[in-house]
């Protein structure tokens, strides 16, 4: 199915408030946006007509690359039924050679698509690596005017600005993915690519983690519920008894996510499914929070459908952090506390009561210690999963 709708891409307001206006096409489940080079305010465009109210010289132009870009795309879909490309059909509509596709604006797609399909951790690291390698290396030129020597010399101006080697190596890594979406869509040939010879290099971090006493102790201190830090308290635990989930995840559950006596979700990231037993312990901390459309509360349906969203996602992770840390360093705990410290610290705790890898590694959600042999092994049952999870649940309030 292909649609092509004229729109205006609320995602993008100008200082003057208005919004460039796009023809957002689709392609087989994908979305990609035509500029128009426009903007209007959301007042000013009726949506039902596609034409800018009171601005005749203005409409004369949409008119006529609407009557355009619909013809091309019709024309496109009967000579491609069946095979239809989103990439081809945006290049057909414009009347545009692959060779002319430059790197901008197929990273700006690639971003788009991902917007559309609610990956909001993908366009949070595709924007902001555009973002900065744009600052670096003109972007603007066609994927076959990119060479191994560019890489290597943005490479080097990225740590000159500072940036650490796994820092730099994140904006690297995007960079290189663009590349591989560019050969996999015929856009460049396979020889071209910049990437083969260059060595991606990476700098082995030491994960922050609480000890066992450091979590026992977090366990049970005793923070009223009027205390500012009380909800942030309740979060953290949360994370570690539900097997070091996601602050992401954890806000996103719903009421409809508990099954009998599990709480059964998939990862956003990975798509990957949960299936957390409901102890005792996680049922008193839930009862803690005020459900709505969320099991939490800690986001309304409002924020949930706004374009924002990921704003509201990320204000509420930094607000939980800056209370976490202040738990901390009242607790005396030598680590600055923060949620993504809950997950390996489950895993550490796990491993200091004696659970192997393999096991620890199924509770998060990971492969297999080795992720091809990964493949061949059956999943542990639950019930094994759920034992270790209790004792872990039981250690830390003990």
């Amino acid at each position: 199915m292909a649609t092509l709708k004229l729109a205006l891409d609320t995602r993008r307001a100008k200082k003057d408030g208005t919004f460039p206006l796009v023809f957002k096409l689709s392609v087989n489940r994908e979305q990609t946006n035509i500029h128009t080079g426009i903007s209007a305010k959301p007042e000013e465009f009726d949506a039902d007509t596609s034409l800018i109210l009171g601005n005749t010289k203005t409409n004369e132009v949409l008119v006529k690359l609407d009557a355009l870009y619909r013809n091309r795309f019709y024309q496109y879909i009967l000579s491609h039924q069946g095979h239809e490309s989103i990439l081809e059909a945006k290049n057909y509509i414009l009347d545009k050679q692959p060779e002319e596709y430059s790197i901008e604006e197929f990273w700006e797609d690639i971003i788009a698509s991902m917007k559309e399909s609610g990956r909001d951790g993908g366009v949070k690291v595709y924007q902001q690596s555009l973002n900065t390698i744009s600052q670096e290396l003109n972007l603007k030129i066609p994927f076959k005017a990119l060479s191994f020597k560019d890489i290597l010399n943005l490479e080097a101006k990225l740590y000159k600005r500072g940036m650490s080697v796994n820092g730099a190596s994140v904006y690297l890594r995007t960079f290189r993915a663009v590349c591989n979406k560019a050969i996999h869509q015929d856009i460049v040939g396979l020889e071209w690519y910049p990437f083969r010879k260059h060595k991606m290099r990476k700098q082995k971090t030491v994960p922050r983690v609480m000890t066992l006493d450091e979590l026992k102790r977090y366990f049970v201190i005793n923070l009223p519920p009027t205390h500012s830090s009380y909800t942030s308290w309740n979060i953290g635990k949360l994370i570690f008894m539900l097997r070091g989930i996601n602050m992401r995840d954890l806000m996103l559950l719903k009421p409809d996510n508990i099954k009998s006596d599990r709480i059964i979700y998939r990862r956003a990231k990975t798509g990957k499914l949960y299936s957390i037993k409901l102890t005792p312990e996680i049922k008193a901390v839930l009862a803690t929070f005020t459900p709505n459309d969320t099991l939490l509360g800690l986001i309304t349906s409002e924020q949930l459908n706004s374009e924002n969203k990921i704003k509201y996602f990320q204000q509420k992770l930094k607000t939980t952090n800056k209370h976490l840390k202040k738990i901390g360093m009242l607790l005396g705990v030598v680590e600055p506390i923060s949620t993504y410290v809950f997950r390996y610290s489950y895993a550490n705790a796990a491993k200091q009561l004696g659970y192997s890898k393999d096991l620890i590694a199924e509770a998060l959600g990971h492969e297999y210690g080795n992720s091809v042999t990964g493949i061949y092994l059956e999943q542990f049952d639950n019930e094994v999963v759920d034992r270790m999870n209790q004792e872990l649940i039981t250690h830390v309030f003990n």
